[in-house]
């Protein structure tokens, strides 16, 4: 589905990114994890050509998107949801919704918005409120429920669960683990270890932007120098 070799990426003079190796295969959750400053980000970005890669390939569904424009990964049925959120304060949750679902409108699978609102019956109650009026757990739920409509071929979420109350950290994950059951596969930068390990499939480790471990979520479990060396857990 999904798949890095070699990849290289700057900011600016700073190599970021030392030749990362990433695999995301159909109906995984794949997470990736490491401290701050690791390139756990950066590594999202480069997939979605916000931060271009200066070395190695980039694949989605067999096709080379290592230097395409951002707007055309999208259209291919990556969904991207920014540790940031991407909400206008001054727009409807309704109209958000009707944005992005004209944005995905060429998708085959192309989800009705009663169907967000089916998944977070928080956001019909907040229709009618502006982006700028919600709390950061109803602005995070938006912010899924627009990459849902599009009924994408990979999720990639950075950092979801950040600041977020833990009922509404329960709630983000009971839809990702209907995602995940649904077929969608899942790219996730994550904080919260043991959220990320109850979720994924597979671990990729991250220090000073090069692979440190990779692997099935139970090895990542079992091995507890990886874990104290590079997630101080």
């Amino acid at each position: 589905m999904l798949e890095l070799r070699n990849v290289h990426a700057y900011y600016g003079e700073s190599h970021i990114l030392q030749g990362i190796d990433l695999d995301v295969a159909s109906s995984r959750c794949v997470a990736i994890l490491g401290r701050n400053g690791a390139g756990k980000t950066t590594t999202l970005r480069s997939i979605l050509g916000l931060v271009p890669a200066q070395q190695g390939t980039i694949r989605f569904k067999g096709q080379d998107i290592t230097h395409a424009a951002t707007h055309r990964i999208v259209r291919l049925g990556i969904a991207f949801v920014p540790e940031n959120r991407g909400i206008f304060a001054n727009v409807t949750v309704e109209e958000h919704l009707a944005i992005a679902r004209s944005a995905a409108s060429h998708r085959p699978a192309l989800k009705p918005i009663e169907y967000v609102y089916e998944v977070f019956p928080r956001l019909a109650e907040r229709r009618h409120s502006l982006g700028g009026q919600l709390s950061g757990g109803e602005q995070q739920m938006l912010a899924v429920g627009r990459a849902l409509i599009a009924a994408p071929d990979l999720m990639v979420l950075d950092e979801p669960s950040e600041g977020l109350a833990p009922v509404i950290v329960e709630t983000l994950e009971r839809v990702l683990v209907d995602v995940k059951a649904s077929g969608i596969p899942i790219l996730l930068v994550e904080q919260n270890y043991h959220l990320a390990t109850r979720l994924a499939d597979y671990v990729y480790v991250l220090s000073q932007g090069r692979v440190q471990f990779a692997g099935e979520t139970v090895a990542l479990l079992s091995n507890e120098d990886v874990r104290r060396t590079y997630l101080s857990v």
